[in-house]
């Protein structure tokens, strides 16, 4: 019968694992697998006690965790271990304080203080920099309707400055011939 399960099992296998799995499961002292079959009935019913325990924590702590005693005295521990740290808590602030003052190195406000005052001056920046924006865009703005315009403005009074030229030149080749028929 264990030989007919394990033909079973060599048949369900990949035949690259199989080798090496059955080399290390024959017994040659053992024809009739006993101790490997004794072996994994072993194994089931630990992994069965370990689920189950495993499961009957879970259970326990899930309960416990969020049952209302539990919030109780997780807060009044909480409650008294801040109000026991607090007189310690300000001594070694105040012997910080002291030391760092000794060695001229910043403290904690004074970084704090630091970081806030470079913020307000990085947005002023933004600011300055936003309105520098603004003052191109409408500069660039102007010249461009200064410059049509301009060319506007040309375009109109060169073709009255060319009228006034053929009129003139007209007029002068005429006074010419008039000037040397005399």
């Amino acid at each position: 019968m264990a030989i007919e399960q394990q033909q079973r099992q060599l048949e369900e296998k990949d035949p690259s694992t199989t080798m090496s799995e059955h080399l290390e499961t024959t017994n040659p002292l053992d024809p009739f697998d006993t101790l490997n079959t004794m072996r994994d009935a072993s194994l089931k019913s630990w992994q069965t006690m370990r689920d189950a325990s495993l499961k009957s924590w879970s259970k326990m702590m899930i309960d416990l965790v969020s049952s209302e005693a539990y919030s109780q005295a997780t807060s009044q521990w909480l409650d008294t271990y801040l109000t026991v740290s607090q007189p310690f808590q300000r001594m070694l602030d105040t012997t910080m304080t002291q030391v760092l003052t000794r060695l001229n190195m910043p403290m904690r406000s004074d970084v704090t203080s630091l970081a806030e005052r470079l913020t307000n001056v990085e947005m002023r920046l933004d600011d300055l920099d936003a309105k520098l924006d603004d003052i191109h865009r409408a500069v660039q703005a102007l010249a461009a309707s200064k410059h049509a315009a301009d060319t506007s403005t040309v375009a109109s009074i060169r073709p009255a400055n060319e009228a006034r030229a053929s009129t003139a030149a007209k007029s002068g080749r005429t006074q010419g011939k008039a000037k040397g028929v005399h």
